[in-house]
């Protein structure tokens, strides 16, 4: 099991999921299907990663905005950024 981070949330990557993640507020997890069927590039899985991320940080916010915000903050990420987030679901 991981251990929660600073921020109190915990991050998981499971390979038998039925979408590509999902958050859930009460127990601060965040979970995310790392498998080849469903994320067939890691370009994929880190976008699912940051979609997340940003459901954690703006739980308000509607998803066709954490869509637009998502592709936005991917292209400003450097490799270097989305390796370290991508780490945290190992």
């Amino acid at each position: 099991m991981k251990k929660r981070n600073k921020d109190g949330w915990k991050r998981v990557g499971k390979k038998r999921m039925r979408g590509y993640g999902d958050i859930d507020y009460k127990s601060k997890t965040i979970r995310v299907n790392k498998s080849k069927k469903k994320n067939k590039k890691r370009g994929e899985i880190i976008d699912t990663i940051v979609h997340e991320e940003s459901h954690r940080r703006h739980p308000k916010m509607h998803e066709k905005t954490i869509k637009k915000h998502t592709k936005k903050v991917l292209t400003r990420m450097p490799k270097k950024q989305k390796k370290r987030l991508y780490s945290r679901y190992s």
